[in-house]
């Protein structure tokens, strides 16, 4: 745990990240990197349930700390084949800011959710892992 807080009090004094915040509010979500990008994101609201709308606030930005754009986000099952019955709705709020709106996981298990990011000509989809129980 100590080393995890060290970790991040680094990458947060350094400063080819130090325009893209990691903090969404509330003190709470995921971060991904990737050698090109950094994307921080939490659900509104903070708990997501089964069969619930919900929305993803996220920051997008590339290494060096300039805002990136989002340009889709989906999620998909898997195990299952099956993505969401819903295609969300991206509301661009400046500078990397964006807010995803129109989730929605109709059922339990592990959800994929992707994000299409791009900044100029370079772009890259990242992902991460979801268990909702």
């Amino acid at each position: 745990m100590k080393l995890a807080v060290a970790l991040l009090g680094f990458l947060l004094a350094t400063p080819a990240w130090a325009d893209c915040p990691l903090d969404l509010g509330r003190g709470t979500g995921w971060v991904i990197y990737s050698d090109h990008y950094l994307l921080a994101f939490r659900p509104d609201p903070l708990r997501i349930e089964v069969g619930e709308p919900f929305a993803l606030v996220l920051n997008v930005c590339t290494k060096s700390g300039e805002p990136a754009e989002l340009l889709a986000v989906d999620a998909n099952m898997p195990e299952h084949r099956h993505g969401m019955n819903y295609r969300p709705d991206i509301v661009a709020k400046g500078d990397g800011r964006f807010r995803a709106e129109g989730m929605l996981f109709h059922m339990p298990g592990r959800w994929e959710i992707t994000f299409d990011v791009r900044a100029g000509e370079e772009s890259e989809r990242l992902t991460h892992d979801i268990i909702l129980k």
